[in-house]
């Protein structure tokens, strides 16, 4: 019996120490190489600090490849916890990201700009954040309906990897999880 109480007592120590490690190693600033095709003849760049056990996230969408054309950009932050290792993908992490806060600004001076995201209905003003962690607006659910994600995290030196999204960007329950890597971030100077 005391050998069962040391072997569980070690495996948590190893599970603790592994998420203490992610932690520390997703710890930084981390952004998209460049500009991330969102395969409907816009564009994307993902910008992710990691402090702790806190995450944030910048998400901008432009209109050019070129990245000189700002449309919209959302922002979310909350707290995030490796779960385990990834049994589908090799050397990446099972993490959930929950979600505190949630802000999109309309980029564009033409509030027109914001009906092609179905985002009309939201009272956005161009350059000014607006907070939608309770309402929700368009795509981006409120922290009530989704709070949540099951992703994917792999970092190796200087680059890192979330779960590749789905089509539909659903990923708010475990069998929704990726089960493939999506474009590489790079750690930011």
């Amino acid at each position: 019996m005391s050998r069962l109480i040391v072997l569980a007592c070690l495996a948590f120590n190893t599970a603790a120490f592994a998420d203490a490690d992610l932690h520390k190693t997703a710890a930084g600033r981390w952004k998209s190489e460049g500009a991330e095709d969102l395969g409907n003849g816009s564009f994307a760049t993902r910008d992710f600090t990691f402090t702790g056990k806190k995450w944030q996230l910048t998400f901008t969408i432009f209109a050019d490849k070129e990245l000189k054309t700002p449309l919209v950009a959302m922002d979310f932050e909350g707290p995030w916890q490796p779960t385990k290792p990834s049994e589908k993908v090799p050397g990446a992490s099972e993490a959930s990201f929950e979600f505190s806060s949630k802000k999109v600004t309309l980029k564009a001076a033409d509030v027109a700009v914001a009906k092609n995201f179905g985002m009309d209905g939201c009272g956005l003003v161009p350059n000014k954040a607006k907070d939608v962690t309770k309402t929700g607006c368009s795509f981006v659910g409120s922290v009530a309906a989704y709070g949540k994600e099951f992703d994917l995290l792999k970092v190796d030196g200087a680059s890192m990897w979330l779960g590749a999204r789905p089509a539909d960007g659903n990923m708010g329950s475990e069998d929704k999880r990726p089960t493939a890597l999506g474009a590489k971030l790079v750690k930011a100077k």
